[in-house]
Formats: C-alpha cells, sequence, structure tokens
C-alpha cells in the first residue's frame, strides 16, 4: 500500500518538476571568441607584413556588389596591441578611408568605443562624435605602403591608447574595421566591414589576462573597469565615476581633478564651504573634487534639475581610492556650510537649508549615519 502511495505522489509531482525545468531560464552562452596571439617581437611599422605573422586573420563576409576588400590580422607584445591590414580596391583614392573601431563589450555598461582612421598617406582624424580624445589618437602610430591598388596598413595601439577594458572579466574585443571605398567624385562611399551593428561578424577577438597583467596595476575591490589617461588610470565602478586612481607620479590635488575631473568646480566660485584637503585620525590625506552644475544662478533661484557633487579620495603616493560620494548643493539641501572631519573619523556636513549629515569611517570608506541629524 506504502508503494503505491509513494508511487502516486511521485506521479503528482513529475508533471511540476518538468514544469519548473521549462519554465527555468536557460543559462546564458558564453560568446565565441579567438584568442588573440602574442609576437615573439615587435613588427616594424612600415606597411610590410613580412614580420607580422598571420596566426589570426579576419575578413569581411563576401559580398558580390563590393569593388573593395580586405584581410586583417592581429596580435599584441607588452601592452601593445597589433593590427595589420591588406586592403584591395580597384580605384584606390585619397578618399578611401579605412576605419579602425575598438569596443570591450565587458567593460561595463557605460563603456564606449575608440574610432582611429588611416588611409593611403597615413593616420587621419578621428570623428568629433566618436568621442575617442586626441591623447589616445597621438599615442597609436601606424605605416602604410602603396602599391597600385593595394594597401598594406600596420597600427601599434598602446593599452594606453585602447578604449576602457574589463578589470576583471574576460578581455573580449570587437575590433571592427570598415573601408568606405569611394570610386568616383562626388559618390557615396560604399562601406566594407566585418562587423553589424557594432560586434564582429563570426568570432570575437580575446585579449589574454597576460596583456592586462603586463599593466601591473592593482586597483581594489568594486572596480569593473580600467582606463589609460595622459597622466595615469582610471578604474571604474558600474557607475560612469572614478573610484580609483593610479598616476604616473605622486598625486597632488591639481594631478587628481585631471585626472578624475577635468571640468572639476572651484568650491569658492559656486559658493560651497569644502576645503580642498581633510585628514583622517591617523594622518592620511583626503583630497576633494567637486564636480557637476551649481542650482543656484544669480539671482537667488534654484534649478531642480541642477546639483553639485562632492567625492573624497583618500590618497597614498601615486594612488587614490573614492570613499564618499556626496551631493555638495541641491535644491532640497542647500549648500554646503561646513565640513568637518574630527578627531573620532566622524565626518559631517552642514547645508544652508538646515540638515547636517552625518557619516563615520568604517576603515577603507565613510558610511552614513543618523546620529546629529537635524
Amino acid at each position: 500500500m506504502r508503494a503505491l502511495v509513494a508511487s502516486a505522489v511521485l506521479g503528482a509531482l513529475a508533471p511540476v518538476a518538468a514544469s519548473a525545468q521549462e519554465q527555468a531560464p536557460a543559462p546564458e552562452q558564453q560568446r565565441p571568441t579567438k584568442a588573440v596571439p602574442s609576437l615573439p617581437k615587435a613588427p616594424k611599422l612600415d606597411g610590410d607584413l613580412k614580420d607580422f605573422p598571420g596566426t589570426l586573420t579576419f575578413k569581411p563576409p563576401a559580398s558580390l556588389d563590393a569593388s573593395a576588400s580586405f584581410t586583417a590580422r592581429a596580435a599584441w607584445r607588452k601592452d601593445i596591441l597589433y593590427v595589420g591590414v591588406e586592403a584591395t580596391d580597384d580605384q584606390l583614392q585619397a578618399g578611401d578611408v579605412l576605419t579602425l573601431t575598438l569596443f570591450f563589450p565587458e567593460a561595463g555598461a557605460t563603456a564606449s568605443g575608440h574610432v582611429f582612421r588611416f588611409a593611403f598617406d597615413g593616420k587621419r582624424a578621428s570623428p568629433p562624435e566618436s568621442g575617442t580624445s586626441e591623447f589616445a589618437q597621438k599615442l597609436v602610430d601606424a605605416g602604410v605602403k602603396r602599391k597600385d591598388n593595394n594597401l598594406a596598413l600596420e597600427v601599434a595601439i598602446p593599452a594606453r591608447a585602447l578604449p576602457r577594458i574589463p578589470a576583471v572579466e574576460p578581455l573580449v574585443l570587437d575590433l571592427c574595421l570598415t573601408y568606405e571605398d569611394v570610386d568616383g567624385a562626388g559618390a557615396k562611399p560604399a562601406p566594407v566591414t566585418n562587423c553589424q551593428g557594432g560586434s564582429m561578424v563570426g568570432d570575437a577577438l580575446k585579449l589574454p589576462d597576460d596583456f592586462r597583467k603586463g599593466l601591473k596595476l592593482k586597483p581594489p575591490e568594486g572596480v569593473v573597469a580600467l582606463e589609460g589617461q595622459p597622466d595615469g588610470w582610471l578604474g571604474y565602478g558600474v557607475l560612469h565615476y572614478p573610484l580609483w586612481v593610479e598616476a604616473d607620479a605622486a598625486l597632488t590635488p591639481g594631478l587628481l581633478k585631471a585626472l578624475v575631473a577635468p571640468n572639476a568646480v572651484s568650491a569658492e566660485k559656486v559658493g560651497v564651504n569644502v576645503p580642498e584637503t581633510l585628514s583622517l585620525p591617523d594622518g592620511r590625506p583626503l583630497l576633494a573634487v567637486l564636480t557637476g552644475e551649481n542650482p543656484y544662478t544669480t539671482g537667488g533661484k534654484c534649478d531642480g534639475d541642477k546639483e553639485l557633487r562632492l567625492a573624497l579620495y583618500l590618497v597614498k603616493g601615486k594612488t587614490a581610492q573614492r570613499v564618499l560620494e556626496w551631493p555638495a548643493a541641491t535644491c532640497a539641501l542647500g549648500r554646503a556650510t561646513n565640513v568637518v572631519l574630527d578627531e573620532e573619523g566622524a565626518l559631517s556636513i552642514g547645508y544652508s537649508n538646515g540638515p547636517t549629515i552625518n557619516f563615520a569611517w568604517s576603515g577603507d570608506h565613510f558610511e552614513r549615519t543618523e546620529l546629529g541629524k537635524r
């Protein structure tokens, strides 16, 4: 009898289990990738690809309408990504441009790509709308060789010229090449590309962890992406704001602002009382950075869509870590009128509309407390 009951129960549960399995989300499939190989020595950037092994090659999908095509290869050595391209065109002209776009999709939701452009006379300026900095463009080196209707190109892209890269996740890379083929004066360029919708057709590329380790950066937990700057490196969290900095020289207030917020706001000019530096009880320095837009106009009115933000960075030599990010001026709070850090590590920020917000030092950042709030 018990066996019959057990069989009945199992029979009743079987459809439920099957239904649960049907409803369970399918595991996310990993995007197929091809490993970018390393080079035994750096190729000479002269447009001659004989010293650039074609271990990894890719090309655009075949098209009967295209009058141009290319074959590309990629490799790395030390902290440089190398790209080689051999293009053929029935009419190679000055208006024919090769655009190289690099993007790391695992670098976070706010990450974007870098765009570099080349032609038979060498580098061309990146489109302003691409957001590729002049600093990154200047770092990129290229060698070009033209012979009849063939164009050979070798490009060296140092790590600091790359777009934002993942700090922990795999270095999956979309390397997109687009050849804009102009066959006549005033003709619209016919693009030939190996990408579709910003992603490579087929497998993406993947740089090894050794490429990232070679940068010798040690960001703290919470940093999801790294980005090169003229004077150092920035580490970003999930949101679009630097959590961590490693500079090429000892950090000063001016250098920190240049790295994390080139458009930093002067406390004096916007009427907030925020000191440039503070000290923890153990003597370690904190540097303040103000960003945003002043909500208060000259007429005394307040714009609720604008605010000023205060970030405090704990500095140690060439590195700095953000330990607080908080409003410095809003229509609700008013302007920050006093910022005090006492000998026990308690931080208080008073505002012109009355509130005082309090924070306690928790070892590596400030946490808000309700104690003393008015």
